[in-house]
């Protein structure tokens, strides 16, 4: 009997000794924990469990550690609105992941920056009104109005993030005629300092040679870290986000104008060159020299049995590279068919494995669309 008691005695006093509760955990290892839990279910659950995970995930050091830990995902967003856009990411095992993002208007998004989403709030042509929104936390910014006298594009505008002054950035390229009747069209640039600035300044662009200058207005600018890039055929404009000055280069390799595709990897710019129907070299760029690299092996699907086995190799329809997810492991591609009207389908190759996934974007898909690389972060302004 006294062993007995002694045994239980023993065994109460290694449970009080040894309390295995979340409430004992140390706050290093709780905050490596807490980094592993996606940004929306932070922010719904995690931070009204208790006061002490509130003040943990409020703090800067979490957020920016949240913001730098979360791999990107692809965010597919219709150039016909009023459909949510599309969300896309991939596990670590290679499987291919959808949802529609909440708290997104249906008018469009037209750019995207360290989990921020620069969309329209209100739809005009000659002026429309902008927002910045984290869909993670529902927090929202309304920007100062664009000035009035010129045409603003309703998908060229663009975002980003500038480390040395820890101040984010927005872009608008316009158009102007001095004349109704006038042929002659002048592009420029304005930018807005988010939080800072109480109007929009104008960015000079007149030095640049006349084939630049449209290339703003033309197409919407490929986000990296600390730069906005502009870029058609071999030419490709560089806009460093801190010192707003714009310095040009030209792609690599010797192809023809219409198949280079320049994609944001998120944390740079790459460029795909067409040098085959199914076949792509990959070039990164380091912006702050603008020279260029070989990233990857050559992507050759047409060499993949698995490509062959499911759409088969005389399709018809072109294939063009639309963005990366979780670069560099998957680049989604999309066949690039204005009259295809049964649902536009969107491929997911795997550079490792060859692992090939496909979804049947909504109906409302069927039109263009646009690709931007996106993370689910608890980041915001301040």
């Amino acid at each position: 009997m006294l062993h007995i008691r002694s045994r239980a005695y023993y065994v109460r006093r290694r449970k009080k000794e040894r309390p295995t509760n979340m409430k004992s955990l140390p706050k290093e290892l709780l905050f490596e924990i807490l980094l592993r839990v996606p940004a929306d279910h932070l922010y719904e659950r995690a931070r009204l469990v208790c006061r002490r995970w509130y003040h943990i995930i409020h703090s800067h050091a979490f957020i920016n550690a949240q913001m730098h830990g979360a791999t990107y995902g692809l965010l597919l967003s219709p150039v016909k609105y009023n459909t949510l856009p599309l969300y896309v990411t991939a596990d670590a095992y290679g499987g291919i992941h959808t949802s529609e993002l909440n708290h997104i208007s249906k008018l469009g998004v037209l750019a995207t920056c360290n989990g921020l989403i620069l969309e329209m709030k209100e739809k005009g042509y000659r002026l429309p009104r902008l927002v910045i929104v984290n869909p993670a936390t529902k927090q929202s910014f309304l920007l100062p109005p664009l000035p009035t006298g010129v045409a603003y594009s309703l998908d060229q505008y663009g975002f980003a993030y500038s480390a040395a002054s820890l101040a984010y950035k927005v872009i608008a390229p316009y158009t102007v005629r001095h004349s109704p009747l006038d042929l002659e069209i002048d592009y420029g640039l304005r930018v807005l300092t988010v939080g800072v600035d109480e109007s929009w300044r104008q960015v000079e662009i007149h030095h640049l040679p006349d084939h630049v200058r449209p290339l703003f207005f033309k197409r919407g600018p490929v986000t990296s870290e600390g730069f906005l890039h502009w870029g058609r055929g071999k030419c490709c404009a560089t806009l460093d986000v801190e010192t707003e000055i714009i310095t040009l280069s030209e792609a690599p390799g010797q192809y023809h104008e219409s198949r280079y595709k320049y994609l944001s990897t998120g944390r740079c710019l790459s460029v795909l060159a067409a040098c085959g129907y199914l076949s792509w070299e990959v070039w990164e760029m380091k912006a702050e020299t603008g020279e260029w690299r070989k990233a990857l092996p050559k992507v050759d699907l047409g060499a993949q049995k698995c490509w062959n086995q499911q759409f088969g190799p005389e399709d018809g329809r072109v294939l063009m590279p639309l963005g990366w997810v979780k670069y560099p492991h998957v680049l989604a591609l999309y066949f690039d068919d204005y009259y295809w009207t049964e649902g536009r389908p969107c491929i997911f190759y795997n550079i490792y494995t060859h692992q090939l996934h496909s979804i049947e974007l909504p109906k409302s898909y069927t039109e263009r669309y646009a690709a931007f690389v996106h993370k689910n972060s608890l980041m915001w302004l301040s």
